[in-house]
């Protein structure tokens, strides 16, 4: 069971790797100076690699949520390697879980803390959840379960940020 939550995860940060490289691009293209950068740090693995993509995945999916949810301005992913830009407020994202769990949901948890020049402010903990549909047709559909959950946690977390003023 471990083995197959391990290759979900790692089939759907390799899917979303791909996405968040094109936006990466796409946003350094326009020109435009990042009004908030994202970093994403992932629980230890056996692969860096895995690490690093599940990370990227995620960075993505923080800023695409946050825009839909409103708000304004360029999102900068701190991808693994990358140092963050000096003087952006950053939003410190710690994924502690995104995988099935045994009752075959999809469970998203991480812990999130904005930091500016001047403050650190907790954020708290955040959690999504949904149901696993292992009858989809291919692993592509079946990865709905992560953007999903990952969705459910986001929510919150733009909510959360709005009552910090920072989504206006």
């Amino acid at each position: 069971m471990k083995r197959i939550a391990a290759l979900a995860a790692f089939l759907l940060a390799a899917l979303l790797s791909g996405c968040a490289n094109t936006a990466q691009q796409t946003a350094a293209a326009n020109g435009r100076p990042p009004r908030l950068q994202v970093t994403v740090g992932v629980p230890p693995s056996m692969s860096i690699i895995h690490n690093d993509q599940v990370a990227e995945a995620f960075g993505y999916r923080v800023a695409s949520y946050l825009h839909e949810f409103g708000f304004r301005g360029r999102v900068h992913t701190v991808y693994p390697g990358e140092d963050p830009l000096p003087g952006v407020p950053t939003l410190a994202v710690e994924l502690m879980e995104w995988r099935v769990d045994r009752s075959g949901f999809v469970d998203c948890t991480f812990t999130a803390e904005l930091v500016t020049t001047d403050t650190r402010r907790r954020l708290g903990i955040f959690h999504g959840t949904s149901i696993m549909m292992w009858p989809r047709r291919d692993w592509y559909a079946r990865a709905e379960g992560f953007e999903e959950s990952a969705r459910d946690a986001i929510t919150m977390l733009a909510s959360r940020l709005e009552e910090t003023g920072l989504l206006r």
